[in-house]
């Protein structure tokens, strides 16, 4: 039976009488008009409709219910069923007419509602098993998907956990998600501290962030800043391995005294160690080192004669003063103090017994070390030197900036080239440092005086120095036929390797050194060497072929520091003795027949 329009229905109203009364008994109990809407039917057909509705079933109940006894029966639990029921249930609760359902009806929709529970929780933890708990995603899908999710608060958890802290737009993702959530205190802390955190965690300054840390110890921050200066701490230690000369002890003692790293952390790390750790509380550089500028004032070049003149060319800052301080402290060389160079000397030994390399040499110093080589298994033999001490500043501007020509030694133009011209037997040994490629000098030059006020008139120079292009150049310069009278006198030439710590162990730097010596030097150097050793009778116990030396003072650490370790000063010290003329030590008998005589 179809829904009635007004007009249908304002006509059924008027023929109320008229019309079958089994079509108004319909019409009324499919709730399309009501029997008080019939104000003009007859008493007798209202008595007889009354009665009808009272002791009979209404058939579109009876329709509606068995509609759902079949869907109960054809399809089982459903969302269609539970909705069949919801509406049978609110259609027919208060009419309930004669054989009603409605009693049942809310029995067993209480029974499919538990069921329709017990199948979506067993779906939903279905689908929950399939959810990466780790996956931001994963999760807010099963979030929409079920809204009233019993995992809700493992998601909220879950999703906390992968919320990026540092992060201020994922902090407001999360409030806007959970705004009365467990963590809604914490995100609006966070987002009130944030700025603050922010810019100190920027600047990843150490200090900086354990001050916050300290500062701030109830920070929601706290956490992040204990890692962050757990991090940059690891990072300090590694540039202390990594890069001890560029590492101030200043900015190591702070460390210690503001608690971020312990002197058991550094040790272990093999950053620093005991003895170097205690050098740095003790010595004050400036107050307990002699004045290295004084000493360069009081030390003058004179290579005793008879003597053999041991020099070492390189640019600025490849170790040669470092290999004259090892070679100052090794056991068997004995430097006269009371030389020209011996109050340079005796400098050098004191900044070697602390641990600490001397500063660059200015550009026109020169100076000699008088010293000797003998040892108790030598037999009285003493083999007499003069290590020639020069600033590499001068040796790069004399070979590398004057690129016309093939220079002499007379060239040179310094207080070196007096002392090659003397008449003693040298050695030579060019210096290389592994770590340098290009480097940037600056000198002062006398231009000449005022000659109204008479003061000193002075030019910067500057200079960018190869060094391959340099020791190249310096091999040319002991080719040049004008050098032939110094070349005769050389008894030995050979090439040391600086800083070799920096290779690794001392069993596997003399390979490394010699690959690296091999790879960028030897096609431009070797075989002219050779030719030259040859032509002019030099290394002749080693078939003319120059040695390579490594050459370390020892492990660096923390400001330069280093722990003097004598095995490399001690090969190169050898290697001049078996390059040099020995005499033998005269006895206290020698002496008194010489006094007589």
């Amino acid at each position: 039976m179809g829904s009635l329009t007004e007009l249908q229905k304002k006509q059924l109203v008027d023929r109320c009488n008229s019309i079958n009364v089994n079509t108004l008994l319909k019409y009324i109990q499919s709730g399309e008009i009501t029997l008080a809407e019939l104000a003009n039917l007859s008493a007798d057909r209202r008595e007889y409709i009354d009665k009808k509705i009272k002791d009979q079933p209404n058939p579109l109940e009876q329709e509606e219910w068995n509609e759902i006894i079949s869907l109960i029966e054809s399809s089982g639990a459903s969302d269609e069923l539970m909705h069949k029921f919801n509406a049978y249930i609110k259609k027919w609760e208060e009419k309930r007419p004669t054989g009603n359902h409605v009693d049942e009806a809310v029995q067993k929709r209480q029974e499919l509602e538990q069921v329709l529970i017990e199948i979506k929780r067993n779906q939903e933890e279905a689908d929950w098993q399939q959810v990466d708990p780790f996956n931001k995603s994963d999760l807010l899908g099963h979030l929409k998907k079920y809204p009233n999710t019993i995992h809700a608060a493992e998601i909220e958890e879950s999703l906390w956990g992968l919320t990026d802290k540092e992060n201020i737009n994922a902090l407001h993702e999360y409030q806007s998600l959970y705004p009365e959530g467990k963590f809604a205190g914490e995100v609006k802390n966070m987002l009130e501290s944030f700025v603050e955190w922010d810019s100190v965690r920027a600047t990843r300054d150490v200090f900086k962030v354990n001050s916050y840390l300290k500062e701030h110890s109830n920070s929601p921050f706290a956490k992040q800043a204990q890692l962050l200066v757990a991090e940059l701490k690891q990072e300090e230690i590694g540039f202390m391995r990594n890069n001890p000369n560029g590492y101030e002890s200043v900015r190591l003692m702070r460390l210690l005294s503001e608690g971020i790293v312990s002197e058991y952390e550094l040790i272990n790390a093999r950053a620093i160690t005991e003895n170097i750790l205690n050098t740095i509380r003790d010595i004050d550089i400036v107050r307990d080192l002699p004045d290295v500028e004084f000493a360069i004032a009081n030390s003058t070049p004179e290579c005793k004669e008879g003597y053999t003149d041991v020099y070492f060319f390189g640019i600025p800052s490849t170790g040669k003063t470092c290999v004259l301080m090892g070679l100052s402290r090794s056991d068997n060389l004995h430097i006269n103090l009371a030389s020209g160079g011996g109050e340079y000397a005796s400098t050098l030994q004191q900044y070697i017994d602390v641990g600490k390399t001397i500063p660059r040499t200015p550009g026109d110093f020169v100076t000699t070390l008088e010293a000797t080589i003998s040892s108790l298994a030598s037999g009285g033999l003493v083999h007499k030197i003069n290590l020639v001490e020069m600033s590499g500043e001068e040796f790069a501007f004399g070979v590398a900036n004057n690129p016309d020509h093939v220079f002499t030694f007379e060239e040179m133009g310094t207080g070196v080239t007096k002392l090659l011209c003397n008449d003693n037997r040298k050695v030579f040994f060019l210096v290389i440092d592994p770590t340098a490629n290009v480097v940037k000098i600056r000198r002062t030059v006398l231009r000449g005086y005022d000659e109204a006020t008479g003061q000193a008139i002075e030019d910067e120079q500057i200079g960018i120095v190869n060094q391959r292009t340099t020791i190249q150049k310096m091999v040319n310069i002991l080719q040049n036929p004008d050098n032939a009278e110094i070349m005769k006198k050389v008894d030995s030439l050979h090439i040391i390797m600086t800083k070799s710590d920096i290779l690794g162990n001392p069993v596997v730097r003399e390979e490394k050194a010699l690959k690296i010596f091999q790879d960028r030097y030897a096609n431009n150097i070797l075989e002219p060497l050779i030719n030259l050793c040859k032509e002019y009778n030099i290394n002749a116990q080693y078939d003319f072929h120059p040695n390579l030396y490594t050459f370390s003072l020892g492990d660096f650490y923390v400001g330069g520091l280093y722990e003097y370790e004598s095995t490399d000063s001690n090969r190169l010290v050898n290697a001049i003795r078996n390059s040099t003329q020995a005499e033998r030590k005269m006895t206290f008998w020698d002496k008194v027949k010489k006094t007589f005589n």
